[in-house]
């Protein structure tokens, strides 16, 4: 199989702290909305949530982030960046679930149940947990 052109652009490895500081500010901003039964504006937070974590391992590992409007090339970028075991993979599919949403939350004119949102929130969670274990593993 081909591999996917990335949009791809070069960042300094240091700025990894500031990604991750803004992942944390929307992680407690959708835990926040969470609480108080704002269930989509919950969700697109824990969407850009995942993306900003996201950027924070790439930058920290690779000294790069994904450029495109493709959330979902991301993926690609990690694979590419880092040595993936199977417990990795997983936690890459709950992230491709949760940029699955992205759309649908942020265009889709509808309001989010609290089961969706809950959803989110568990990958969210769970990924989160697995992008600062890895953070933690880069020297």
């Amino acid at each position: 199989m081909t591999p996917k052109k990335l949009s791809k652009k070069s960042v300094d490895r240091s700025q990894w702290k500031q990604y991750y500081v803004v992942a944390e500010e929307y992680y407690r901003g959708a835990m926040n909305n969470q609480e108080n039964e704002l269930w989509t504006s919950a969700s697109i937070l824990f969407v850009h949530a995942a993306i900003a974590y996201t950027d924070a391992l790439t930058i920290k590992a690779g000294s790069v982030k994904s450029a495109g409007d493709d959330h979902t090339q991301v993926i690609y970028l990690v694979e590419q960046t880092l040595f993936l075991s199977k417990e990795d993979k997983t936690a890459l599919n709950r992230l491709g679930k949760i940029l699955g949403e992205k759309s649908k939350v942020a265009y889709g004119g509808k309001v989010y149940s609290k089961k969706q949102a809950d959803k989110i929130k568990t990958n969210c969670i769970r990924y989160r947990t697995w992008v600062t274990d890895k953070i933690d593993s880069i020297s």
